[in-house]
């Protein structure tokens, strides 16, 4: 047979057989008689060497086996997948996924909404308080993302809910909105609600502005239209009603209203129901209604039985949005699944009011909780800006059209920052350098991808760690994520699609984080010949202790092992360590192993990703010999200390520095420019700090499990996008 030992012939495993004889009882041994009995094993199999299989047949595919960091992070890795492209329902509402998943864009067609007891607003005092609601919103343009900073980018669906315009509510959208333009017929509306009739006073241009009032009822048409009936009209303080019913005289002969929200046909004046407000389009239909003191309460119901859901963990004043892909600012949650509430939910007595066109104000002065699966909750101040004040309209509008031309306004400047990635003061546009994206006068503004640059990270006085304890503490270091298919954002979960690329800085490898470089990771197979290694600091030389296999196998027992040596720098990715002194059972090898022209690559092999033997010399490849992802810098120097292994890195030519951002916090990382997944949520043209203010001295940042730091922490938006991550406060607000 091929592989049969020939007769009269021992295997090297053989020799240990011969010499261990057979079995009798066990019997005390000195310390002595037993390093004696080990160096003879030593020696007996250092002389076999030349018998033993090769290195390669030895370890077999052990250079390619996966690793338990590298199964536990695939196994996460595919659950967090899983979650961001299942296509959720709630109640009888469904979505559908007409697109293939990406990493911008979760393929489905909108967004599941659920609404109660907030005072929603378009803006100012234009909307309605929601007792509650089932919607879905829509993007208006097909694959487009729901963008909270447009409301032209959507419309919303409603299903089924109960929502109240009280009297301030009602006189803002006759007095402000639909007759809120030039040379409107009417000016200076109030509108106030009684038992079952309307009251609509103010002034009518007849040859002058003219003092009327109104009292009538209010019916539906069809579920899309409201009718207002006059069955009083005054006019400067008369009853007027007797002298135009006797001349047989309508409203409409007095006044022509026909704009895109109400017309004046004879005594009624008609509302369309989905154009009440500025956008988003209202696509809703009115089964109900009913007026009292308190406002106009309106039952909405399109039939299709949607029902209600809500988290069991949102307070009783609450917004979810769960499905679609939807934009605030610069952080996009795709497949989203978030709840909004007040800051303090424990004051049900207090409204909670969410003002659409001034979201950002609010989201700025509030705070998000992540879970693990990538939940936000979203807690936010209730809007108390100005509730009146409103600019006229343009005549030709016929409707005020000063609401959505102030918050288009408003967005084109602040796309101009969203695009932006060089900061400066001294610019002809204070706060803007340069784009991100060019894009010509014709180009559109895509939503999903405002950033072709790489991100790059800024990290002061952190301790960088990749999984466990396997890590760096990081000085003074920059880097640049690059996705490894052009095009892709770098996605934060998967550490085998994106690579780091090192700039420039100074790193420390302490002994602890070395030591599990090589127990948790590199030496996680079977069999091997090497185990338990402690490295640690032998002057400037390398000490690295630990138990030896020869050949992986033999003895069956771990032999003691003691290596000193240098550590040094071969070019500009590898780094090498080379024993001078080898000790086996406290008994020195080197000479001997010299002497038998035998190499250390022969006796323990080892060829792993990122670690080679090659003769007596450990090689490491700094790219890979960590877990992904691949770190690739150019190695300047290598210095061991006391503390651990110093790794300096040469500046990539060409590299510009990332922006420093000015803050006191003593330990940070600053990630600035390109388009980035973390979580659920793609953040374009990232800017975000991550710190945490419960440590006093370095962060620590575990790359492999982020998700669960920041779960205990909270994140902030500033005005312009810019993510404040805190670790260590699951309320910011909390010390103010």
């Amino acid at each position: 047979m091929r592989n049969a030992v020939r007769r009269g012939h021992r295997s090297p495993l053989a020799i240990f057989d011969w010499i261990s004889g057979p079995p009798r009882a066990a019997r005390p041994t000195s310390p002595t008689t037993s390093r004696v009995f080990g160096c003879g094993v030593l020696t007996l199999a250092l002389l076999c060497a030349g018998c033993a299989e090769s290195s390669a047949q030895r370890d077999g595919n052990t250079s390619i086996a996966s690793t338990k960091i590298e199964r536990t992070k695939a196994e996460r890795l595919a659950r967090e997948q899983q979650v961001a492209r299942t296509v959720p329902s709630l109640a009888s509402i469904s979505l559908t996924q007409p697109r293939p998943f990406t990493l911008r864009d979760s393929g489905q067609n909108g967004a599941m909404t659920f609404l109660r007891d907030v005072d929603f607003r378009i803006v100012n005092n234009l909307g309605f308080f929601i007792h509650q609601l089932s919607a879905t919103l829509v993007p208006t343009q097909a694959g487009a993302p729901i963008v909270f900073d447009d409301p032209t980018s959507f419309e919303i669906d409603v299903h089924e809910g109960t929502v109240t315009l009280d009297n301030a509510k009602l006189t803002a959208l006759f007095n402000t909105y639909i007759f809120g333009y030039r040379n409107a017929p009417l000016r200076k509306l109030a509108v106030s609600a009684g038992d079952g009739v309307i009251h609509l006073e103010g002034e009518m241009q007849r040859d002058g502005w003219v003092p009327f009032s109104l009292t009538g009822t209010l019916t539906i048409r069809d579920g899309s239209q409201l009718v207002f009936h006059p069955t009083g009209v005054r006019v400067s303080g008369i009853n007027a009603q007797p002298v135009m019913r006797a001349a047989n005289v309508k409203m409409a002969d007095l006044l022509k209203v026909q704009t895109p929200i109400a017309q004046l046909a004879g005594d009624d004046l008609v509302m369309s129901v989905d154009k009440l407000m500025p956008p988003p389009r209202l696509k809703l239909t009115i089964t109900a209604l009913r007026v009292t003191p308190a406002g106009l309460d309106l039952k909405l119901d399109d039939g299709t039985h949607a029902g209600f859901a809500m988290p069991a963990s949102a307070p009783q004043q609450a917004m979810y949005i769960r499905g679609g892909d939807v934009k605030f600012m610069r952080s996009m949650p795709m497949n989203a699944d978030i709840l909004i509430g007040p800051v303090d939910a424990t004051k049900r007595d207090q409204t909670f009011v969410f003002d659409l066109y001034h979201y950002r104000d609010q989201v700025s002065a509030g705070y998000f909780n992540f879970d693990e699966s990538g939940a936000m909750a979203i807690r936010m101040p209730s809007y108390a800006g100005p509730a009146s004040g409103a600019l006229l309209g343009n005549a030709a509008a016929r409707l005020n059209d000063s609401f959505l031309a102030a918050q288009q306004n408003a967005l084109r400047d602040i796309r101009q920052h969203w695009e932006a990635y060089a900061l400066a003061a001294n610019t002809a546009h204070p706060g803007m350098q340069k784009v991100a994206m060019r894009r010509t006068s014709t180009t559109p503004f895509n939503e999903r991808h405002v950033s072709n640059r790489n991100p790059t990270i800024h990290l002061r006085n952190v301790d960088f760690n990749l999984s466990g304890d396997i890590g760096f503490h990081v000085e003074d270091l920059d880097v640049e994520l690059v996705s490894k298919r052009p095009g892709e954002p770098v996605d934060l979960d998967d550490p085998n699609q994106y690579d780091i690329r090192i700039l420039g800085g100074t790193v420390v490898e302490s002994w602890k984080a070395m030591s599990a470089l090589f127990n948790n990771y590199l030496l996680d197979y079977a069999p091997r010949s090497l185990n338990d290694l402690q490295l640690s600091a032998d002057g400037t030389n390398l000490r690295v202790q630990g138990g030896i296999k020869l050949w992986n196998h033999v003895p069956g027992v771990w032999l003691p092992t003691d290596m000193k040596g240098t550590l040094s720098v071969l070019d500009d990715r590898h780094l090498a360590f080379k024993p001078s002194q080898v000790s086996v059972l406290g008994i020195p090898q080197a000479k001997l192993l010299r002497s038998l022209g035998i190499e250390l690559a022969s006796l323990t092999p080892l060829q792993r990703r990122g670690a080679e033997l090659r003769g007596d010399t450990l090689v490491l490849d700094q790219y890979t010999v960590f877990p992904p992802p691949v770190l690739n810098g150019k190695l300047g120097q290598a210095t061991v200390e006391r503390d651990g292994l110093r790794l300096t890195f040469r500046r990539m030519a060409g590299a510009p520095a990332p922006q420093r951002p000015q803050i006191d916090a003593p330990s940070y990382m600053w990630m600035e420019g390109g388009d980035m997944k973390m979580f659920n949520v793609l953040e374009l043209n990232v800017r975000a700090l991550i710190r945490n203010s419960a440590e006093a001295g370095p962060m620590r940042f575990d790359l492999y499990g982020y998700r669960s730091q920041v779960a205990q922490g909270s994140v902030r938006m500033l005005p312009d996008g810019t993510l404040v991550v805190d670790m260590g406060q699951k309320n910011p607000l909390a010390s103010r």
